[in-house]
C-alpha cells in the first residue's frame, strides 16, 4: 500500500495579510486623452475573468497618480452603480506600459497572483462581498476588502493549487476563442445564403 503525504492545515487568513493593494486613479473629464495617453482600466475591461478592450479611456500623462498595473496583478471592481459588479475582477496577463486602473477599482498583488485569482472565484469570496458591502453605497472600501478572511493553504499548496485553476482559465479561454471564431463563421455563411 503507498504512503500517502500528510495533507497540511488551511489555516484562516485576513486577505490584508496575504496580499498588498494599491488604489485607482482618479479623473475628471478635461484630463481625457487621445489613444497616445495613459489607459485607465475600468469595470466595462473587465469581462468574464479577462481584460478587454472596450470602452477605452485614456489620460493626459500629466495627470497620472496611481501605479501602472503589472504582470500579474488582479484588478477588482469596488466601487459601481450596479451591486452586481463588485467583485467582479480580472487578472493582468501581459505587460500593459503606461495603463492604470480607475478610481472604482482595486489593485491587488500577490507572492501567489493565480491562487489569489482563483479566490476571487468563490463563493467565500461572494459571501465576504456581499457580508461587507455598504448598505446605501455599492462600494468594499480598501479596510473593508484587506479584512475579508479565508481558509488557505500553505504558500507551496497555493501555488499548485493556483497553477492548476490558471491552466484550466487558458484551456476555457481557448475554447472560447474557438467557439467565438466559429460564430462568426456560421453567421458569414447564414449571411451569404439568406441574402
Amino acid at each position: 500500500m503507498m504512503e500517502q503525504e500528510p495533507m497540511l492545515t488551511w489555516e484562516q487568513r485576513k486577505l490584508g495579510d496575504m496580499v498588498e493593494f494599491y488604489q485607482g486613479q482618479t479623473y475628471s473629464p478635461v484630463d481625457i486623452a487621445d489613444t497616445d495617453g495613459i489607459l485607465v482600466l475600468r469595470s466595462s475591461n473587465v469581462q468574464h475573468g479577462q481584460v478587454v478592450s472596450n470602452d477605452d479611456v485614456h489620460i493626459a500623462c500629466t495627470v497620472k497618480l496611481a501605479d501602472n498595473v503589472r504582470r500579474n496583478d488582479i484588478i477588482v471592481v469596488v466601487r459601481n452603480g450596479s451591486r452586481s459588479l463588485i467583485g467582479k475582477h480580472a487578472l493582468i496577463r501581459r505587460d500593459m506600459p503606461n495603463t492604470v486602473i480607475g478610481a472604482f477599482m482595486a489593485g491587488v498583488r500577490s507572492e501567489v497572483p493565480f491562487f489569489a485569482n482563483a479566490l476571487f472565484d468563490t463563493a467565500a469570496f461572494d459571501k465576504e462581498i456581499e457580508k461587507n458591502l455598504g448598505a446605501t453605497i455599492n462600494q468594499i472600501t480598501g479596510y473593508m476588502f484587506g479584512r475579508m478572511s479565508f481558509l488557505v493553504p500553505s504558500i507551496s499548496e497555493q501555488r499548485v493549487v493556483g497553477s492548476f485553476f490558471n491552466d484550466l482559465d487558458d484551456l476555457i479561454a481557448l475554447h472560447q476563442r474557438k467557439l467565438e471564431v466559429l460564430n462568426n463563421l456560421k453567421k458569414a455563411m447564414l449571411d451569404k445564403m439568406f441574402v
